[in-house]
Protein backbone atom coordinates (compact mmCIF):
# COMPACT_ATOMS: atom_id res chain seq x y z
CA UNK A 1 0.00 0.00 0.00
CA UNK A 2 2.90 2.36 0.19
CA UNK A 3 2.56 3.15 -3.59
CA UNK A 4 -0.99 4.23 -2.84
CA UNK A 5 -0.29 6.06 -0.01
CA UNK A 6 2.13 7.91 -1.16
CA UNK A 7 -0.73 9.46 -3.65
CA UNK A 8 -2.29 10.91 -0.87
CA UNK A 9 -5.68 8.42 -0.76
CA UNK A 10 -5.72 9.67 2.58
CA UNK A 11 -6.30 12.69 1.29
CA UNK A 12 -10.01 11.50 -0.16
CA UNK A 13 -11.07 9.63 3.70
CA UNK A 14 -13.35 11.34 5.71
CA UNK A 15 -14.52 13.60 3.25
CA UNK A 16 -17.69 13.61 0.70
CA UNK A 17 -16.39 11.76 -2.05
CA UNK A 18 -17.69 10.70 -5.73
CA UNK A 19 -16.72 7.14 -6.85
CA UNK A 20 -17.23 5.43 -9.49
CA UNK A 21 -15.86 1.96 -11.69
CA UNK A 22 -15.86 2.08 -15.42
CA UNK A 23 -14.70 -0.01 -17.98
CA UNK A 24 -13.77 0.90 -21.68
CA UNK A 25 -15.05 3.73 -23.30
CA UNK A 26 -17.72 1.74 -25.57
CA UNK A 27 -19.27 0.79 -22.61
CA UNK A 28 -22.15 2.36 -20.93
CA UNK A 29 -20.84 4.22 -17.83
CA UNK A 30 -22.22 4.27 -14.77
CA UNK A 31 -23.29 6.87 -12.48
CA UNK A 32 -21.01 8.70 -9.68
CA UNK A 33 -22.10 7.42 -6.11
CA UNK A 34 -22.08 10.14 -3.16
CA UNK A 35 -20.18 8.20 -0.28
CA UNK A 36 -17.82 8.91 2.65
CA UNK A 37 -14.29 6.92 2.33
CA UNK A 38 -14.21 5.58 6.40
CA UNK A 39 -10.96 3.87 5.77
CA UNK A 40 -8.58 1.81 3.06
CA UNK A 41 -7.09 -1.32 4.18
CA UNK A 42 -5.33 -4.46 2.65
CA UNK A 43 -7.74 -7.43 2.40
CA UNK A 44 -6.64 -10.72 3.88
CA UNK A 45 -5.12 -12.54 0.93
CA UNK A 46 -3.35 -8.98 0.21
CA UNK A 47 -3.82 -8.69 -3.60
CA UNK A 48 -6.61 -6.18 -2.91
CA UNK A 49 -6.87 -2.81 -1.27
CA UNK A 50 -10.33 -1.85 0.19
CA UNK A 51 -12.00 1.40 0.36
CA UNK A 52 -14.46 1.33 3.21
CA UNK A 53 -17.60 3.26 3.44
CA UNK A 54 -18.74 1.92 6.61
CA UNK A 55 -18.24 -1.29 8.72
CA UNK A 56 -19.30 -3.66 5.95
CA UNK A 57 -19.48 -1.97 2.63
CA UNK A 58 -16.35 -1.43 0.70
CA UNK A 59 -15.11 -1.58 -3.08
CA UNK A 60 -11.80 -3.41 -3.78
CA UNK A 61 -9.36 -2.95 -6.28
CA UNK A 62 -5.95 -4.97 -7.24
CA UNK A 63 -3.22 -3.71 -5.54
CA UNK A 64 -1.54 -3.96 -8.30
CA UNK A 65 -3.60 -1.31 -10.32
CA UNK A 66 -1.27 1.82 -11.79
CA UNK A 67 -2.49 5.07 -10.06
CA UNK A 68 -2.83 8.26 -10.61
CA UNK A 69 -3.64 11.32 -9.04
CA UNK A 70 -4.78 14.79 -10.72
CA UNK A 71 -5.95 17.65 -8.78
CA UNK A 72 -8.70 16.35 -6.74
CA UNK A 73 -9.54 13.25 -8.70
CA UNK A 74 -7.36 9.89 -7.71
CA UNK A 75 -7.69 6.28 -10.11
CA UNK A 76 -6.30 3.12 -10.56
CA UNK A 77 -6.43 1.51 -13.99
CA UNK A 78 -6.61 -2.99 -13.60
CA UNK A 79 -4.85 -4.04 -17.08
CA UNK A 80 -6.00 -7.42 -16.25
CA UNK A 81 -10.10 -6.12 -16.31
CA UNK A 82 -9.48 -2.59 -18.04
CA UNK A 83 -11.35 -1.16 -15.08
CA UNK A 84 -10.74 2.09 -13.77
CA UNK A 85 -11.48 3.55 -10.14
CA UNK A 86 -12.47 6.80 -10.15
CA UNK A 87 -12.41 9.48 -6.62
CA UNK A 88 -13.10 12.76 -6.87
CA UNK A 89 -13.98 15.43 -4.38
CA UNK A 90 -17.26 16.51 -4.24
CA UNK A 91 -18.02 19.69 -4.37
Amino acid sequence: MDHINSLQLSDFVSIPVKVTIQGSDKEEQPSWMNKTIQSSKLCPDGTHIRLYFDQRSFIAFPKTCKVTRKGDIWSAYDDETCLTYLIKRAC
